[in-house]
């Protein structure tokens, strides 16, 4: 873990007024290392799966932005902020997204107004919002 851009993160988003957002490319940005930052640890996983697949999402002509929603924002020194929703904008179904994101295990995804789509995404974009969520 990249500690300098783990504490700008958490200025960042501790600027904002909560529920605090950020795309899921700054979300990552320094993160790494086995602990999981979905937030139950229930099991290890590289945060490079993630990653890589949360981003890579972007590449997809039906995705134009995906997002994490904090759930912790300081889970104490040496530690990444946690997130345990993420919110994908774009025309992708509910169900290609719950086919893709399988192996990451979620809990539940659906559309992002069960989860109550934060403000800053529904005031940037137009299109649909999903939602995936860890417990």
């Amino acid at each position: 873990m990249d500690d300098t851009k783990c504490r700008a993160l958490k200025a960042e988003l501790e600027a904002q007024p909560t529920p605090q957002i950020v795309s899921v490319e700054r979300f990552f940005d320094g993160n790494a290392g086995m602990l999981q930052q979905i937030a139950t640890y229930r099991a290890k996983v590289i945060v490079d799966a993630f990653r890589d697949l949360l981003t890579g999402l972007l590449h997809r002509p039906d995705v134009q932005a995906v997002y994490a929603q904090i759930s912790e924002l300081d889970p104490g020194d040496g530690c990444w902020p946690f997130t345990d929703t993420i919110f994908v904008v774009g025309t992708i179904s509910p169900e290609e997204l719950c086919s893709i994101l399988s192996s990451l295990e979620p809990d539940e995804v659906g559309s992002g107004e069960h989860f109550g789509i934060p403000a800053v995404i529904s005031q940037k974009h137009q299109a649909p919002v999903l939602a995936a969520w860890w417990d």
